[in-house]
Parts: structure tokens; C-alpha cells; sequence
């Protein structure tokens, strides 16, 4: 409690003070209450009033359209503004489906001629002409062999014969054999015989070459028997295939053959 007059600090209780001893006035004690805890707010009710208004109108509204166009006073059918009409379509036009016509190459005739049986038959004819001339062809470079005479052109000759019955068989496997009776097991016993053929001439020409360095007596004889003995298979397989071939070759004009003439 300070002092009034002297401005001493005296102790809260005191009446006077301690140094001038003039009376301390003790000022009353006020306690202020807590401020209340404010109010919840409450919604504003005007716009929630005013929706309900609009609400309202407008169902009235749509209430007095409905009754009067579904009432009793029908005013009965109205005037219409007549639509013009139109010519075109109202929508694009969907193309037509198109059809994708096959190329033709112009160089290849429109339609395939049947296969000719003769002219099938003759080229199977012409490969054995082609095959006796290798045979014949290949007896003679033999002979020349077993006289020791000539011995380069004739293992020349056996080479050469072993190229020929490679191409004849090539011509057989490529050949067109459709039109003709039995045409692919014509061209199966064809092509072994020429096999073996062809056996044969590589036997012959092992039994030949090594004349070439060391002369006739150096020949292989091992080579000499492999040619015999795949002759001899060709042999069968000729006189087999001949079975089916002459009765074609008839058929077609062409002249019957033996084994000799294969």
C-alpha cells in the first residue's frame, strides 16, 4: 500500500503509514466477472426464407403452365410454320462399300491352258536320249582307261559325264508331270536310276584319276568295283522304271525303250 503523502510502500494491511503515519486509504477490491461465453450463431433464416419463396413461384408457375395445356380450355390445335422441304439428304451420304479387285499381271494369259500329256511325255523322253548319250560317253572314257590310252580326256570324259547326270536330274525333279498316268512315280523311278547312274560314274572316275600322276598301273580298283556295283543297281532301277514308262510312251506316240536305251 504506498503512502499518499510520503510515498512509502506499506504493507497491504496496514492503516497508516509506517514513516508519517498518515492514514492509508484502502481502495475497495473489485472483481470483474468472467465475460459470458458468446452465443451460438444462428443461421440467417432470410435467404433460406427467400429460396423458399422462389421455390414456391416457380412451382406455381409451372403448375398454371401444366393446367393450361392440359385443361379443358384446349385452344385447340395452333398454326404451324410449314418446313421447308429438303431435296438432299440430311446426312453425309455413306459411301458404298468398294470391292478390291484382284491384280491380273497383263503379261499372264487369263486363263491357264490344260497341261499336254505329250509334251509332258516327250521331255521326260528327251532326258533319256540326254541319258544314253552319257552312258555311251562314259563306256568309251572306260575303255580308253583299261587300254591306257588317252588317259587326260578320259578321266575328262568321266567328269564330264558325272555333270551331265546331275543336270538330268535336276531336269527331272523340275519337270511337270500333271497330265501324265503315274507321273510322280515316273519321276521317282527316274530319278533313282539316274542316281545310281550317277554312283556309278564317281566309282569310275576314282578308279581313273590316279592314272593321271602314276600312270596305268596306278588305277584304283576299289574305285573300278563302287562303279560296278552301283551299275548294276542303276540297271534295276531302269528295267523298274520301264514298267510304267513304255505303256505312257505308247500312249503318247513315243516308242518303247529297253535298258540299253536308258
Amino acid at each position: 500500500m504506498v503512502c499518499p503523502t510520503c510515498g512509502l510502500d506499506n504493507d497491504p494491511d496496514a492503516a497508516r503509514c509506517a514513516r508519517c503515519n498518515s492514514t492509508l486509504a484502502h481502495a475497495a477490491t473489485t472483481y470483474y466477472a468472467p465475460p459470458p461465453p458468446p452465443e451460438p450463431s444462428r443461421p440467417n433464416r432470410v435467404p433460406l426464407i427467400a429460396g423458399a419463396s422462389v421455390l414456391l413461384v416457380v412451382l406455381a408457375v409451372a403448375a398454371g403452365i401444366y393446367f393450361r395445356t392440359n385443361g379443358t380450355d384446349d385452344p385447340g390445335p395452333q398454326p404451324t410454320e410449314a418446313l421447308p422441304t429438303r431435296t438432299e439428304a440430311t446426312t453425309d451420304p455413306v459411301p458404298a462399300p468398294t470391292t478390291t479387285e484382284p491384280t491380273v499381271d497383263p503379261t499372264t494369259p487369263a486363263t491357264t491352258a490344260a497341261a499336254d500329256p505329250r509334251a509332258q511325255a516327250a521331255a521326260f523322253d528327251a532326258v533319256l536320249s540326254q541319258s544314253v548319250a552319257s552312258r555311251r560317253k562314259l563306256n568309251l572314257a572306260i575303255e580308253q582307261v583299261g587300254q591306257c590310252d588317252g588317259l587326260a580326256a578320259a578321266v575328262a570324259d568321266i567328269r564330264a559325264v558325272g555333270d551331265e547326270r546331275q543336270s538330268q536330274m535336276e531336269t527331272v525333279r523340275n519337270a511337270d508331270v500333271s497330265a501324265l498316268s503315274g507321273g510322280e512315280e515316273l519321276r521317282a523311278g527316274l530319278l533313282e536310276a539316274l542316281r545310281y547312274a550317277w554312283e556309278a560314274d564317281q566309282g569310275f572316275l576314282a578308279w581313273a584319276e590316279p592314272t593321271l600322276s602314276g600312270g596305268c598301273g596306278a588305277a584304283d580298283d576299289s574305285g573300278y568295283d563302287r562303279g560296278r556295283s552301283a551299275s548294276t543297281s542303276a540297271g534295276a532301277a531302269k528295267r523298274a522304271f520301264l514298267t510304267r514308262w513304255n505303256p505312257v510312251a505308247k500312249a503318247n506316240g513315243l516308242r518303247a525303250r529297253s535298258a540299253d536305251d536308258i
